[in-house]
């Protein structure tokens, strides 16, 4: 959202109503996936408590400081999933990991920017 509002093309309004209206659409378009991937596909079930949890928030608010600070694009989802893996790694060692899920997640944390800028360019040919 803030490369919308501090481009001005929409006002902070703008952007958390269309923000809000996606993030309501995809709840019900694609149901509950993302949430049993991150829940079960990330870390086994067996080593994650409620310190892992805090943990890999921890890490996550950390990381969206520091770069908060240094003025430095981020993305706190990917702050909450290296946060969680890393407190399940020094729980439970790498073991504790599914790899599957990860290369999942790593996949479509590369493929939607590729994603969104194929659109993006298809637009602008569509709209100039």
């Amino acid at each position: 959202m803030a490369t919308v509002v501090s481009t001005r093309v929409l006002t902070p309004i703008q952007a958390v109503v269309w923000a809000a209206f996606f993030n309501f659409v995809a709840a019900f378009g694609f149901g509950v996936n993302v949430a049993k991937t991150v829940g079960k596909g990330v870390v086994e079930p067996a080593v994650v408590d409620q310190w892992v949890i805090l943990a890999g928030l921890v890490g996550a608010i950390v990381w969206d400081l520091i770069t908060w600070y240094w003025g430095l694009p981020t993305s706190s989802s990917h702050a909450l999933i290296g946060g969680f893996v890393g407190a399940a790694i020094m729980k439970a060692g790498t073991g504790s990991l599914v790899v599957p899920g990860l290369i999942k997640i790593g996949v479509f944390m590369i493929l939607a920017p590729v994603i969104g800028l194929v659109i993006g360019f298809v637009m602008m040919l569509i709209t100039v």
